[in-house]
């Protein structure tokens, strides 16, 4: 099938969306698909994208607000006459077309603005929670990529279950050789800390909180495991890193940054335990992939994260820092527990793979075509 791929916005490919995005087009044309992406000039040579057929979009697109109104009204008319079969916007959630030339699957990952009013200015909560549904909604094959965000679709989207597909992601490896040094840069030793890898985004990303419950674990556990949060600057990253400085126990708590893909394997495998205090989650890709690498798992009990970790993490209430501390006690202070944690995580996480995702996309495409 010839189908034309919206790589649009690829988040400076930083974001569970870029993830999405580099394996989702991989896995298609892996099936055989004939692609053409739509890119962002940034993203126009990243090595995932750039032996594909492109449409570059304009520079001014980089402007959030510009690249909404682009992908909106003027790239509709921009393949209206061309030769493609479907259309697949990867990040429905965030883009849209005024008008459909072609068959189109809108993948929505959350409805977050719905959920909650502070995660986005004024401007974009209007634009998420009023235009976009108005488009998204007419697509021919919306999908979801967890149960949670199908139940948003339904519930703010109006859009009736039966409309809807439900393909959760895929677990995403790192493509990076392992460069090692990880460790040893950050001043970290194996097996002595708690790793979070998220955007710092306060506060959806609920680091606030988390902190709170390192601050409430017992002092031989806060002794020996440091608290590492992994990830780029997103909203709110300012005062995040305000709260870490702080906290009485500061020089236990590392923001090592963005944390590449090189060295994603050294960071997982050596950590003592991952936890996911997110508030929200479409998905939550570093879940399975802590859970991949063996990582003994505590997780929020709301959203998505509820459907990964059941059965295979500790669950918490992410809103309560007492209930994140007393899931991280627990946690640390019994090694069959984490050994039996890990076995169970290991197991969720090869449930998902890339190639599930896109067949079940297409698979509902081809139901309706024929």
């Amino acid at each position: 099938m010839r189908i034309l791929f919206s790589c649009i916005p690829f988040d400076h490919g930083r974001s569970g969306i870029s993830v999405y995005m580099r394996h989702t087009v991989a896995a298609l044309a892996e099936a055989g698909h004939e692609l053409t992406l739509v890119v962002e000039q940034e993203a126009a040579k990243d090595p995932a994208f750039a032996n594909f057929r492109q449409i570059v979009a304009p520079r001014y697109v980089k402007h959030s607000v510009l690249s909404m109104l682009w992908h909106l009204f003027i790239l509709p008319f921009r393949i209206s006459r061309s030769k493609y079969d479907l259309f697949f916007i990867a990040a429905a959630n965030r883009r849209a077309v005024a008008f459909r030339p072609l068959p189109t699957v809108a993948v929505v990952h959350d409805l977050a603005a719905h959920r909650m009013s502070d995660k986005y200015d004024r401007s974009h909560t209007f634009y998420q929670t009023r235009i976009l549904p108005f488009f998204t909604r007419r697509a021919e094959y919306p999908v979801a990529i967890s149960e949670a965000t199908a139940a948003d679709m339904e519930q703010f989207l109006k859009l009736p279950r039966t409309r809807i597909t439900v393909s959760c992601n895929g677990l995403a490896l790192p493509s990076m050789p392992p460069k090692g040094g990880w460790l040893k840069r950050n001043k970290l030793e194996s097996g002595g800390y708690i790793l979070y890898i998220s955007r710092l985004e306060h506060p959806a990303k609920n680091q606030f909180r988390l902190i709170k419950a390192y601050e409430k674990l017992p002092a031989e556990l806060s002794s020996r495991y440091r608290l590492v949060l992994g990830g780029a600057d997103w909203h709110g990253a300012d005062a995040i890193r305000a709260r870490a400085a702080a906290s009485p126990l500061a020089k236990q708590i590392l923001l090592p940054g963005f944390i590449a893909e090189e060295d994603l394997d050294e960071a997982y495998r050596n950590a003592a335990a991952y936890v996911f205090p997110s508030l929200f989650e479409g998905f939550g890709l570093s879940l399975i992939e802590a859970m991949h690498f063996g990582v003994p798992c505590a997780c929020s009990n709301c959203t998505s994260l509820a459907e990964l970790g059941e059965g295979a993490a500790l669950l918490f209430e992410p809103h309560d820092s007492g209930s994140i501390a007393e899931a991280l006690t627990k946690l640390l202070s019994s090694d069959e527990l984490r050994a039996e944690l890990a076995e169970a995580g290991r197991r969720r996480a090869a449930e998902f793979t890339w190639k599930k995702h896109v067949e079940r996309i297409m698979d509902a495409v081809s139901r309706t075509q024929h």
